[in-house]
């Protein structure tokens, strides 16, 4: 007897010539440098980059690794050992880019790149005999303040926060979230103003400068997803992608959705054949001022890697990554330089570049201080 499941054996393919493709992704990036952290096989989907371009990456052994760019290579600076659980998140300071702050499921701690791996301060908990496991971290515009998200405890999941210079914390929000936390994230200019982002479809944006939590409660935003990634595009938008592969736009300011990008619709604009190989990675506002998804395909060899720029609520070609090897994980863009950073599921560190990006000039580039400003706020 037969069965009566069929399994679906079409391969995932461009659905254009090798030559339409190059024309309709006509925004060019070339690959400036490229490393492989590890001989072995390994996956790297935490990634954080410093104004400086000082890159931090997470190996499968909870270990960091921290890179520079150096003209057209990426030299190691150092490896940072000290977590021993499941390593969530990694983010650089604002403020001061030689300080680097890691969170997972054995708490927050931070780390001081100049010193070759010393770790400077554990954050506690209330109760350290109980410690949390954090599923994300970030720290405010100022680098002051650092928010933690939790996975789900007896039905409920808790954001923890921290004065940067004290490992006691500083209070928490307790009641926002009923599912693991997945993200959370500070404005990139306003350090009040936090998005929270959970494994229950909902979206939160607060003003922790606010006395008690439901004060600071804002919006809540029915993602009706999975939420995955959340990133601040400008001043009242963020993106949202999601577990399933699904990109939406909201309007932080006035609680709307903008737009929202199913996987069959960013598969057709990237150009592939089968949707349910198609994959987000994140979105950005690039140097024109547009708001770029970067996604791709596990199709094939998996190395289908490409950008759109939305056009209204249209999704146009904007980048083709010939030179890709791997599965993009997680990505960052450095929009004053209109340099993108890929790593991913080979192992692969990726700097990418304008063609009118000079390597030689890129050192000197690099080597530019940013001056920040420092706000006083309450967190909690």
């Amino acid at each position: 007897m037969e069965s009566d499941i069929v399994e679906n054996s079409e391969i995932d393919k461009d659905t254009v010539s090798p030559e339409d493709l190059e024309t309709l992704f006509s925004k060019k990036y070339k690959l400036l440098a490229e490393t492989a952290v590890t001989l072995k096989k390994t996956y790297i989907n935490k990634l954080s980059v410093s104004k400086s371009l000082n890159i931090a990456v997470q190996l499968l052994d909870n270990s960091i690794e921290v890179y520079r760019l150096d003209k057209s290579s990426l030299s190691k600076v150092c490896r940072l050992s000290g977590h021993t659980k499941t390593l969530t998140e990694l983010v650089f300071s604002n403020k001061e880019e030689h300080l680097l702050y890691s969170a997972g499921h054995d708490g927050v701690k931070l780390w001081d790149i100049r010193t070759s791996g010393l770790c400077v301060q554990e954050y506690k908990d209330e109760q350290p005999s109980h410690p949390r496991s954090y599923e994300c971290m970030d720290v405010s515009c100022s680098g002051r303040v650092i928010c933690a998200g939790t996975e789900t405890v007896q039905n409920d999941a808790y954001m923890v926060f921290w004065d940067q210079r004290k490992p006691e914390p500083l209070g928490g929000y307790w009641n926002s979230h009923t599912e693991d936390i997945t993200q959370v994230k500070f404005h990139k200019d306003k350090s009040e103003t936090l998005a929270s982002g959970s494994i229950d479809g909902i979206i939160n944006i607060y003003n922790i400068e606010e006395p008690t939590e439901d004060e600071a409660l804002i919006f809540s935003l029915n993602v009706d997803h999975a939420v995955e990634k959340i990133t601040w595009l400008n001043e009242n938008q963020l993106s949202c992608a999601t577990q399933s592969n699904v990109l939406q736009i909201w309007d932080s300011s006035s609680a709307d959705k903008l737009q929202h990008y199913d996987r069959e619709k960013i598969s057709r604009s990237i150009k592939r054949s089968r949707a349910d190989d198609c994959y987000v990675v994140d979105a950005f506002t690039d140097a024109d001022g547009r708001v770029v998804v970067l996604a791709g395909s596990a199709g094939g060899e998996g190395h289908a890697l490409r950008s759109l720029a939305l056009a209204g609520k249209k999704l146009q070609p904007a980048t083709l990554f010939a030179e890709n090897k791997q599965l993009v994980r997680c990505c960052a863009y450095d929009k004053q330089r209109d340099v993108l950073v890929t790593t991913g599921e080979s192992g692969l560190v990726n700097v990418w570049g304008a063609p009118g990006a000079d390597k030689e000039a890129l050192p000197k580039q690099l080597g530019k201080s940013v001056r920040l400003h420092e706000q006083r706020h309450r967190p909690y």
